[in-house]
């Protein structure tokens, strides 16, 4: 085989991506609401039609056995508070994962949103079929104890040692008692960013004063 291409195949698809296993009692309220217990902690998450079915059939026969789930996080920056997308459901641990340790990979910056705090900006690689880029939503996922200086836009591009805005991929670990990630350690950083979707604003119409 070419040796390119092997080593190609070797390096890990830059994606952006925030991803991880959890573990815990899952419990659904009246109006189907799903909620997972992880250490004491209660947090939300919305899954897929596939794990949602299986969760049905396994809370009927073992209502009170832990499971685990591999999820996509979400941060509410309004009610400081994660929650999680599920994605794929399992009845035991993989040996190969280790519950509350998720890998995210995006930019490392300062947001709006978020104007002291610095956050991992996880970009959509592709538009869905039939979406729309001026409805894609970037998830900001904030991070503890990762000393990287954070990128801050500046409209002055000349400000000196101000950082650079770059890609990273970092093993973090849940704090389910505090609802934050916890950095691990640093697998990649780049300052070639890889392509995601650009949110496009919609232009406002001009506003006709005449009478």
């Amino acid at each position: 085989m070419n040796a390119a291409i092997e080593s190609k195949k070797a390096k890990p698809e830059r994606l952006y991506q925030g991803v991880g296993v959890i573990c815990g009692r899952v419990t659904v309220d009246a109006s189907g609401d799903y909620t997972i217990d992880i250490q004491g902690e209660t947090f939300r998450f919305q899954a897929t039609r596939l794990v949602r079915d299986k969760l049905t059939n396994h809370l009927e026969q073992s209502p009170d056995t832990e499971v685990y789930l591999r999820v996509y996080p979400v941060y509410s920056q309004k009610l400081c508070q994660l929650r999680f997308t599920a994605i794929k459901f399992y009845t035991h641990q993989s040996e190969s994962t280790q519950t509350n340790q998720f890998l995210l990979a995006g930019i490392w910056q300062y947001v709006p949103q978020f104007a002291d705090q610095p956050v991992m900006s996880i970009y959509r690689n592709t538009l869905r079929r039939g979406e729309k880029a001026e409805y894609v939503k970037t998830n900001h996922l904030p991070v503890r104890g990762f000393a990287e200086s954070a990128y801050r836009y500046q409209q002055n591009n000349s400000v000196e040692n101000s950082p650079k805005r770059k890609y990273y991929r970092l093993l973090v670990r849940l704090n389910p008692q505090q609802q934050i990630f916890e950095y691990v350690s640093l697998l990649e950083s780049s300052e070639d960013i890889p392509n995601y979707v650009k949110k496009k604003h919609r232009k406002r119409k001009p506003v006709n004063l005449a009478l």
